[in-house]
């Protein structure tokens, strides 16, 4: 080497430009304090990946044991006491353990508090360590409402819809399906002891518009029978040997179908209540039927005595200023979805046919289906959103919570703490909503049909749905 070549570097590195030494030592310094900071802030960042994948994991085991726990309560409300428990999964279902279990790293118990006679809080915990910064916890809490308690009877004891939900209504099955034939769309359904009543609306006159479907085997229903009552139906409920049906004839709304021989059904009477306006919904308590038609100029509600179903005869009538879509009654009220601007939920004291008194309206969007299990709670399609809400006072009504559906609900079957809904959703004409918390609605679940929902009913675990497709009826039940 030239020693020469490099003394003279050296002093060249120490000379005027002898600051040039120090700037790359302290580049040095910083490319080392760099790789440091790289370093922990790898290690950081995994750190806090492996926290976030706990937090998963976490939150995912204490949705479980809430499920789980909400499944044995809505099952058996009595099986479950006051207390915290672990659970397993053991043949098939979910099994009390202990206090607690665990499972991994992971500590899980769930806890039930009884708020009232027929409501219990649950608490799903999950607990683990994280090593130096100590333990976590992560908790989900519901509440659960014995329903069968709570709901009064159906008005119609003759059609109360049987026992209460069972299996896994998250992952329902069809059982069966049925054509009514070309040039017929299901309007509605009515279901007493697995036979099916439906109405449709017809391309012709000549064709028939009510029909009558043997469903003992929900897996392979039979149709039975048929007849043509006139222009098309729109609503129907039946009871006993009897089926009520709201006909667009504007000479005929109100029509009485005799079903004691299901083989052979015949129209026993007809009425005319309104001049140049077909009927749209019906329903029938306590030896009534209350009837709606479309607007008209006068009344589009009316009070019908069908105590001798050969002879019906108006009690009362209301003028409600707009076409009448759904209609449900429960002791002296009626329950009204109007199509007009405002007040489109009427409430109707009916104790009085003859003096029909409004107890007040709310809403001013569209309203379609209608149910009130109880005064305090209502079930209503207002818009595309299914809404829960306090009617006790139908002077102001107050919406306990709402959830979204994506179409008009255009019938409502509750039961227990599911209901289940006709929908104008293309995707999701079939759903199921769970109020076990009525407050906080979620989807349970859904079906995607050809066709729009019309109508619905449920009885014994199996729910019927009308719709306005070839495959009108549709049969659903839980999973095992």
């Amino acid at each position: 080497m030239n020693k020469q070549y490099l003394l003279m570097n050296m002093a060249h590195f120490s000379g005027e430009k002898g600051q040039s030494l120090i700037e790359i030592l302290i580049a040095f310094t910083l490319i080392v304090l760099g790789i440091g900071s790289a370093t922990i802030l790898v290690f950081g960042g995994q750190g806090l990946l492996i926290d976030r994948g706990n937090t998963v994991q976490a939150r995912s085991r204490a949705q479980e044991g809430l499920l789980a726990v909400e499944q044995m309560i809505q099952n058996d409300w009595d099986s479950v006491s006051n207390g915290t428990y672990g659970i397993v999964f053991t043949n098939g279902t979910w099994q009390l353990s202990g206090e607690s279990t665990i499972d991994d790293r992971y500590t899980r118990y769930v806890s039930v508090t009884s708020i009232d006679d027929n409501r219990k809080e649950i608490t799903s915990s999950v607990v683990w360590e994280t090593g130096g910064e100590g333990s976590r916890i992560v908790e989900f809490v519901t509440l659960v409402t014995n329903w069968q308690n709570v709901a009064p009877p159906s008005p119609d004891p003759g059609d109360t819809g049987g026992g209460g939900v069972s299996g896994n209504w998250q992952n329902p099955r069809t059982l069966g399906s049925v054509d009514l034939g070309p040039g017929n769309e299901a309007s509605d359904i009515d279901v007493i002891n697995k036979i099916v009543y439906m109405s449709a609306t017809a391309s012709s006159k000549n064709k028939p518009d009510f029909f009558i479907i043997d469903a003992t085997d929900g897996e392979n229903p039979v149709m039975i029978s048929e007849l043509n009552t006139g222009p098309s139906l729109n609503s129907i409920d039946a009871s006993g040997n009897y089926a009520y049906v709201a006909n667009d004839d504007a000479q005929a709304q109100l029509q009485v179908i005799d079903v004691s021989d299901i083989n052979n059904p015949s129209i026993t009477a007809s009425l005319e209540v309104a001049a140049d306006a077909g009927g749209t919904a019906i329903f029938f308590t306590n030896a009534k039927i209350y009837l709606g038609t479309y607007q008209n100029g006068a009344a589009e509600f009316y009070i019908i005595d069908v105590s001798d179903p050969l002879n019906p005869s108006v009690l009362g009538s209301y003028e409600m200023n707009g076409t009448v879509r759904d209609i449900y009654v429960r002791n002296s009220r009626a329950y009204i979805t109007v199509e007009r601007e405002v007040d489109t939920v009427a409430i109707l004291n009916v104790s009085t046919p003859s003096s029909i008194v409004s107890e007040g309206g709310e809403y001013i969007d569209e309203a379609y289906g209608i149910m009130s299990i109880r005064p305090a709670l209502t079930f209503i399609g207002i818009d595309t959103d299914l809404v829960i809400a306090d009617t006790a006072n139908a002077a102001a009504v107050a919406t306990i919570g709402s959830i979204g559906i994506g179409g008009n609900v255009n019938d409502i079957a509750v039961r227990d703490y599911l209901v289940f809904i006709a929908t104008s959703n293309n995707n999701k004409e079939f759903q199921t909503i769970n109020v076990s918390d009525p407050s906080n609605p979620s989807v349970h679940s859904s079906f995607n049909f050809s066709q729009v929902g019309t109508g619905i009913d449920y009885e014994d675990n199996i729910v019927y749905i009308s719709v306005r497709s070839n495959d009108a009826l549709r049969i659903i039940t839980s999973s095992p």
